[in-house]
């Protein structure tokens, strides 16, 4: 079988994760459950899930190949079904959807195969930010909007608030660095009517090793890059090996970026970091103008995370626009949509309080 579905081990009723405990509780008997716990219990059954996971990935590159050629040009659009081991319905979900919730009978699924061989993650950020708190976030938010259209902020909003694991590309690494450049001091005095400049320029080297940890770029490429960066960043000292049991109770997104794809944007960010590192030990000087840089990579390592997400789109004039919020620090992103008729009045306002007080200045006059 493809699916999973984590079961409270005292009524058998699906378990979730919870951020506020921190631990996986059923809502049933009211049971919490420590995540080694957990995974201790369901070790032996993903285990039986991997065991079948060959048949299943064949399965699905038979369907990949009766796509039709528009749907070759679109994966992320590209429709797989499952079982869900809990009811029995059919689950239809996205090629790259890892954990999901039956519709019918509104379990958590966990599609094991999806994250499992080559596919499975070595980190997995849990989430710390409840929905309850997400969405406080949100409004605090938008309560510092004052141009918001009418009932944005309503209930409604909220109810569409789903928590994701996205993917991303990780890297550290260790580089010797050597930095050559100009440094110039500048000073400036006055003697009578005339002002003086003295620039003493110096030539300044600095090298040694430098490590750069935990340097990212997402790993889905169906998503806006602008957004699942902005929610950054995460404390990575929190970071738990990966297990699937993590997932349950949240959706969960695949990589379909491999390391090699993302690997030049990755290296141009080291390059920079690196290059900033040695300039900022030069200490001193008023300008500094790099005149060489060059580099080695020792030592590289690249790590496949999956990080939370609290998500919400809404629409407005037609265009579907997302929010954001960091599901462990509550960082959010997202750009509120403007109520045109609210802006025009409130601008209508200042220009008579205006016109106002120019009346009222040049009476003074009179």
């Amino acid at each position: 079988m493809a699916t999973m579905s984590y079961k409270c081990p005292n009524c058998d009723g699906p378990l979730k994760f919870d951020p506020d405990k921190q631990k996986f509780t059923c809502e049933f008997c009211l049971g919490e459950f420590a995540p080694d716990q957990v995974q201790q219990m369901n070790e032996e059954k993903e285990q039986r899930e991997t065991y079948d996971e060959q048949e299943v990935r064949h399965a699905e590159q038979q369907q990949q190949q009766a796509k039709t050629e528009n749907a070759e040009n679109a994966d992320e659009d590209f429709a797989v079904s499952y079982t869900c081991p809990s009811c029995g319905a059919e689950i239809v979900t996205t090629a790259t959807t890892a954990a999901t919730t039956c519709f019918y009978c509104y379990n958590p699924v966990v599609l094991g195969s999806r994250l499992s061989s080559e596919f499975k993650p070595d980190k997995v950020v849990p989430f710390e930010l409840s929905k309850d708190k997400a969405i406080e976030r949100f409004l605090a938010m938008c309560g510092k909007k004052w141009f918001l259209p009418k009932g944005f902020a309503g209930k409604q909003q909220f109810e569409k608030l789903n928590g994701v694991y996205f993917p991303y590309w990780y890297a550290d690494e260790q580089k010797t660095a050597t930095l050559t450049a100009t440094g110039k001091k500048i000073r400036t005095w006055r003697s009578g009517n005339k002002e003086y400049t003295e620039t003493r320029i110096f030539h300044v080297v600095r090298g040694g090793d430098v490590i750069i940890k935990n340097v990212f770029e997402r790993a889905l490429k169906s998503e806006s890059r602008e957004m699942l960066q902005s929610v950054h960043p995460y404390d990575m000292s929190k970071a738990q090996p990966f297990a699937m049991s993590y997932l349950s109770g949240f959706q969960a997104e695949k990589r379909d970026l491999e390391k090699k794809d993302v690997e030049p944007v990755i290296e141009q960010k080291m390059h920079e970091y690196a290059e900033q590192v040695l300039k900022n030990t030069m200490e001193g000087y008023d300008i500094i103008e790099t005149e060489s840089f060059n580099e080695k990579t020792e030592l590289a390592a690249y790590n496949y995370n999956l990080m939370p997400v609290w998500m919400v789109t809404y629409k407005f004039n037609g265009e579907i626009i997302p929010f954001a919020i960091n599901g462990q620090t509550g960082k959010a992103y997202g750009h509120l949509p403007v109520a045109p008729g609210k802006l025009a009045a409130v601008s209508a306002a200042i220009a008579v309080i205006i016109f106002l007080i120019g009346v009222l200045g040049g009476m003074l006059f009179l």
